[in-house]
Parts: structure tokens; C-alpha cells; sequence
């Protein structure tokens, strides 16, 4: 890259990244075991750079902060919207199934390989992909006196170019794990989490900063207050990554949530 006319020796870029997400999501019953379902996320994107020579001592590239900066972005994610269907069946089990597309809310940046090589300044994190993009859902959950089960599979397909020639990653998730009921209002789950990610592509080439493989497992907690109000505390780690280039490995995940349903309505 022509990045400076100085000359810039051999270096290391140490980049962080904290990353926050508020995610409300709203669903509303159709009928017949349906619903639809909508999550729209924010995003607060915390990022810092260091960079070091090959012996780790402090270097200041000459080419200034066009690559990487110490900032935090924020702003909508893409939302999800799902039409979904659930059926009870005996012996406890409930199946469920959803499709739907992302929502492009999130903003979109120019391709910043292209720009790095012109010496401009650009953004490697984007809010969102740009793109109207399919997803599935299908899940699967057992509920005994105490012990349960929860069996669930998602994905999303990413089919075309935005208008910034930037395609987002398809991935596929799948997970499975044990529930225990302690009492009626208060329950444990576990999961073991495998998740695919292809690489997204920039007018045609792979992205290097994308694309992974990841195995995560997570254990929450659920604490229903009454019938229409239920918190939950979850901690999720990786414990096996294999990413395509370069490794950017997220390895613990906190997430606090807050479930209210409505009352229904006598009729």
C-alpha cells in the first residue's frame, strides 16, 4: 500500500474492540401458532490501536491514523424481521420454525481496500451489511418436571452486492444443550454452539477480516418474576476458533435480558 512516502518499517497493529449491543425485540401472535417477530439492535463499537515494532517496542507509523483510529461508533444494526410457527406436540415437545430477511438499517462503508491503497482514510467495521438477505430459524425444546432440553438452528444468506459492492457473510449456527428447573420461577440452561461463517466479499474478492469457524458454549440463567415479567442472565465463551485469515477471536460474551408479555385480554 502506498500509504506514505516515508519509509515504514516492519511493524504490528494490537487492535481492540469492545462491543456493546442493545437489542429490543418485539413479537406479536397471529393465530394458529403464529407469530411475528421483529429485533432491532444498536450498536456502540469501542476501538483502540497500538502499534509496536517486530520487538514490541512502541512505533508510530508515518502514514497517521487512516487505517485504524481510537474511536467508538455507534448507531443501528440491521434488524431481523421473522414470521414464525410453533406446534405443542405430546410428550412435551414444542417445534418451531421461522423465515424472514435482515433489514439494511445499518450504515455501510466504502470499500476500505480500495481506499487504503489510494492512501484514504477509511473503516473496516461496518453497522450493517446493506443488503436484504433471507434467514432461517427451526428449534426444537423438551420440558420435563425439571429436566429439559432446547435443540435450535439458525442461518442467513447473503445473495447479492449493496450499491458499495460489498456482499456480508452467509453464516449457520447450530446448538444444543440441557435446561434444569430449580423451582417454578427459576431455571438454568446450557448450550454448546457451533457456528459457520463464510467470508464476505468486496466487488468479488474474499474479505480477509472475515470468515471463521467458532464453537462456543453458554450457561444462563432465567428468573420469571410473574406471568409477564422474566429476567435473564447469560455468560458465553469460545473455546475453538479457526478463522479463515486473519484470527479476531470474541472470547466472552455477557448479555442481561428482559422479557414482558402483556396480559391477555378476557374476553
Amino acid at each position: 500500500m502506498d500509504c506514505a512516502r516515508e519509509y515504514i518499517m516492519d511493524h504490528e497493529h494490537h487492535q481492540s474492540m469492545a462491543l456493546t449491543r442493545l437489542q429490543p425485540s418485539f413479537s406479536m401472535g397471529l393465530g394458529s401458532g403464529w407469530q411475528a417477530m421483529l429485533r432491532l439492535p444498536f450498536d456502540v463499537k469501542v476501538m483502540g490501536i497500538e502499534y509496536t515494532d517486530t520487538n514490541g517496542n512502541p512505533y508510530d507509523p508515518p502514514y497517521g491514523n487512516i487505517h485504524h483510529r481510537n474511536e467508538t461508533l455507534s448507531g443501528l444494526g440491521d434488524a431481523e424481521l421473522e414470521a414464525q410457527r410453533f406446534w405443542a406436540l405430546k410428550n412435551d415437545w414444542i417445534l418451531g420454525g421461522g423465515i424472514g430477511s435482515m433489514l439494511p438499517l445499518g450504515r455501510t462503508e466504502e470499500d476500505p481496500y480500495i481506499r487504503a491503497s489510494q492512501s484514504l482514510k477509511h473503516q473496516h467495521m461496518q453497522m450493517g451489511g446493506g443488503t436484504f438477505d433471507p434467514i432461517l430459524s427451526v428449534s426444537a425444546v423438551w420440558s420435563g418436571h425439571q429436566w429439559g432440553m432446547t435443540a435450535y438452528s439458525n442461518g442467513r444468506l447473503a445473495l447479492y452486492e449493496n450499491t458499495k459492492d460489498y456482499r456480508p457473510s452467509s453464516s449457520v449456527q447450530f446448538g444444543l444443550g440441557p435446561t434444569y428447573r430449580f423451582t417454578s420461577k427459576l431455571m438454568l440452561t446450557s448450550d454448546v454452539t457451533a457456528q459457520h461463517d463464510w467470508q464476505a466479499e468486496w466487488a468479488g474478492e474474499p474479505d480477509p477480516m472475515s470468515g471463521r469457524t467458532a464453537f462456543t458454549v453458554g450457561t444462563s440463567i432465567i428468573h420469571r418474576f410473574n406471568p409477564t415479567m422474566a429476567i435473564m442472565g447469560q455468560g458465553r465463551a469460545t473455546i475453538y476458533q479457526l478463522s479463515t485469515e486473519y484470527e479476531i477471536i470474541q472470547r466472552f460474551v455477557g448479555s442481561v435480558g428482559v422479557s414482558i408479555t402483556p396480559p391477555t385480554k378476557k374476553k
